[in-house]
């Protein structure tokens, strides 16, 4: 029996959370950033005001209020929302013992064998509903006979809304959304493909497999099999997400330490609130330093303790730059990436993992940014991809 799959997706998660708690939030546009004593941090969640003039979440809070100059801000208050992830989950489980949680906002439902795709459309209502009047939020659903169309679905009808994709419409709306929507393609393959011709889901449904393998590797032929509609080398109950980074290419190349320490400031902000928002922390941070001449150096260190603070991980990042890169040649590029992830939710919320940053990094941000305007951040999830 074909099963069916339902992916709920928590709209604006954090933002709507924090409205729920302040209802006054509604009638401002604001964003749910990190530190609030540290206006670089990162954009997590924003409210439906802020979107509609185009906040993005990954930009900074200082980029953000370029473009709203009347943002608010919040500090993200993972307690909250972690209590709020539990009564959605009740929810969910009224409905399937098989709830397969893809960060705080996100779970899969396998419904029961036998459920036809019209019960599931349904049972998919009945829960969008009782999220916006019982708890208050809401969520999109999407509903499909495999995991990774499901979570497709609850993206393609945002916010509030329902997606059923099937084996006799998936070609139609599936194939003509662009390949980084498909689970796994993050910028570095988005790259890779794009520079072969390769734009969209139906270009990766089309390609021919060993195409995509000497391109990239197993995960080609895995991609090619999810476009595909064939689901079977996805492992749900696995731990997913193995480990989440960021990299960022200056215009030009950096030449001072200084300079060094405000872009990994700026990639670690988002790295954390990243983890943040999958529920995530980690006990092992990288980092990756490209030289003007393309050389290549990557570093490590264990964390004592697992962690998603912002000014832990900068702090053991930039320890790691300041021991291993030598200045023989200008820096083209950096990376920082958090391994060795946890669930948050099996740890406990009111650990104290305050700590000071090593350096006063606000003035090097602001200078950064007067040299090079905004950065664009190159994200990695799941794959390692330096």
């Amino acid at each position: 029996m074909e099963k069916v799959v339902l992916h709920c997706d928590m709209d604006n998660y954090f933002a709507a959370v924090e409205e729920k708690y302040n209802p006054g939030l509604k009638e401002i546009p604001f964003a749910v950033c990190g530190d609030p004593a540290m206006r670089h941090s990162i954009v997590m969640s924003k409210n439906d005001l802020a979107d509609r003039v185009g906040v993005k979440t990954g930009l900074s809070y200082s980029q953000a209020r370029q473009i709203c100059p009347s943002l608010g801000y919040v500090k993200a208050d993972m307690s909250k929302y972690l209590a709020e992830t539990k009564n959605a989950r009740e929810v969910y489980l009224k409905y399937s013992n098989n709830v397969i949680p893809y960060g705080m906002d996100e779970s899969w439902i396998v419904l029961d064998s036998g459920t036809s795709v019209k019960e599931a459309e349904q049972i998919a209502d009945v829960i969008r509903i009782e999220i916006k009047y019982a708890l208050g939020l809401s969520a999109s659903v999407g509903v499909s006979y495999n995991y990774i169309f499901a979570k497709l679905g609850s993206d393609y009808n945002k916010p509030n809304g329902i997606t059923v994709i099937t084996k006799e419409n998936y070609k139609q709306i599936v194939w003509q959304l662009p390949a980084d929507e498909l689970l796994f393609v993050g910028s570095s393959r988005k790259k890779a493909l794009s520079g072969v011709g390769i734009n969209t889901i139906g270009d990766i449904a089309r390609a021919e497999p060993e195409r995509l393998v000497n391109l990239l590797g197993k995960t080609g032929y895995d991609l090619w099999c999810f476009a595909n509609g064939d689901d079977r080398n996805f492992k749900p109950n696995s731990d997913t997400i193995g480990s989440i980074g960021n990299t960022i290419t200056p215009p030009a190349d950096l030449r001072t330490t200084e300079e060094a320490s405000a872009v990994i400031y700026l990639l670690v902000s988002a790295v954390s609130a990243r983890l943040k928002k999958h529920g995530l922390k980690t006990r092992c941070v990288s980092i990756c330093m490209r030289d003007s001449n393309f050389g290549k150096v990557i570093r490590q260190t264990s964390l004592s303790h697992s962690t998603d603070n912002t000014n832990r991980i900068f702090n053991c990042a930039f320890e790691l730059f300041i021991r291993h890169y030598k200045w023989e040649n200008p820096l083209r590029s950096l990376g920082v990436r958090a391994d060795n992830l946890d669930n948050s939710e099996q740890l406990s919320m009111f650990e104290n993992d305050d700590c000071d940053l090593s350096v006063n990094i606000n003035h090097r941000v602001s200078k950064l940014t007067e040299r090079f305007g905004t950065l664009s951040l190159e994200k990695s999830a799941a794959a390692r991809e330096w």
